[in-house]
């Protein structure tokens, strides 16, 4: 076997674990010895400590050397994101990736480092770290045009003390006026959780949910959907599933022992109109979420066009509690700590500007 063909089948083994996530004692499994060795006799498989020590590491290292030659030769400068979280079971992480259009005009993103961050999280240390992560890739800071991160005090100041411009994440932003404005049906929200909860939790009752759906007509039987806290579009897509399996709901719910509480026919009727209230704000969140374009020169048109979408839907005839969060939407939409003054911000305006999509609709409609 020439040294070549043994890189290559090399490689291949290496994505087993570094893409398919497969356990390093797979190369150690008799079988799968065997198994290689009857595709190809002469190759000779490492072993899972040589994987794990040696080749992964070393592979890790190429990689890392390739991304640095590509961060300097392809780009001129950048934005940075950032971002701290606490893991389900209270480990402290901080992230910090670099985005840039290569030379091909394409955009690319790299992460630079996704660190456990055991550290009080003052603006200083945020800023150390940040500087460190910088230095190791070999940055010049002058080269960040833009940080974005959520609107947290201690990432402010970290970013003043980096002495770099910062954008707060508008996707985060919509998440607090959403969420804020839902909490006025925290009660019904609650409630429809409760049943999610009981048909996601106990077999017998789902297994009637899905018998409900297949004589009903449907192949594939749908599942409820859980929402997550820290998330508030979840809660539109499992107030959106609840709707749509509404019949199989209250079909199955008066078959069940013990069964939740179902919702009355006013509540029914709240939960269809939130869905009408939260489908703009669930297309703009995915609109400015997306990672394959950039974003900023949409910020501006999106924010207004929640602001007027809110506006006309108050007039529509909703019930009063469903009108409650509208206003409660807007009035989010419309403070000045939120995205009451994003029209100020000079970047915004100038990166909405250079986009032609806008500056065709502009020359359209003063024609």
């Amino acid at each position: 076997m020439t040294f070549d063909v043994r890189k290559k089948i090399d490689e291949g083994l290496l994505k087993l674990f570094i893409k398919d996530l497969q356990p390093f004692k797979i190369a150690d499994d008799e079988e799968f010895k065997n198994f290689v060795k009857f595709l190809n006799p002469s190759y000779k498989i490492s072993d899972c400590h040589t994987i794990s020590k040696v080749q992964i590491p070393a592979l890790y290292q190429k990689c890392v050397n390739e991304t640095k030659e590509l961060i300097r030769n392809e780009s001129l400068n950048g934005c940075l994101t950032t971002d701290c979280w606490t893991s389900r079971n209270n480990i402290a992480f901080i992230s910090i990736t670099f985005h840039f259009i290569d030379t091909n005009f394409v955009l690319r993103s790299v992460l630079l480092g996704c660190y456990e961050f055991s550290e009080s999280h003052t603006g200083l240390n945020l800023s150390n770290t940040i500087q460190e992560t910088l230095d190791k890739w070999n940055m010049d800071k002058n080269k960040i045009i833009l940080v974005v991160s959520d609107n947290a005090n201690n990432i402010k100041s970290a970013l003043n003390l980096l002495q770099v411009k910062s954008l707060g994440c508008f996707a985060r932003t919509l998440n607090l006026i959403v969420q804020n404005a839902l909490k006025l049906q925290l009660c019904l929200i609650e409630k429809i959780k409760c049943i999610v909860t009981h048909f996601r939790k106990s077999s017998r009752a789902n297994h009637k949910l899905n018998v409900y759906q297949t004589s009903n007509g449907s192949k594939v039987p749908k599942k409820l959907l859980q929402d997550i806290s820290t998330r508030w579009n979840s809660t539109y897509y499992m107030l959106d599933r609840f709707l749509e399996l509404e019949d199989a709901i209250r079909g199955t719910l008066g078959l069940l022992d013990n069964n939740p509480i179902g919702l009355t026919i006013d509540e029914w009727t709240i939960v269809k109109e939130l869905i009408q209230v939260l489908r703009p704000f669930e297309e703009a969140t995915k609109a400015v979420s997306s990672s394959k374009y950039m974003t900023g020169s949409i910020i501006i048109v999106i924010s207004q066009g929640l602001k007027n979408v809110c506006e006309q839907m108050i007039k529509n005839n909703f019930r009063v509690e469903v009108i409650n969060v509208l206003q409660e939407l807007l009035n989010g939409m419309k403070h000045k700590d939120r995205c009451g003054t994003i029209e100020n911000s000079k970047m915004l305006v100038r990166c909405t500007f250079l986009d032609r999509r806008f500056k065709a609709i502009t020359l359209s409609s003063s024609m």
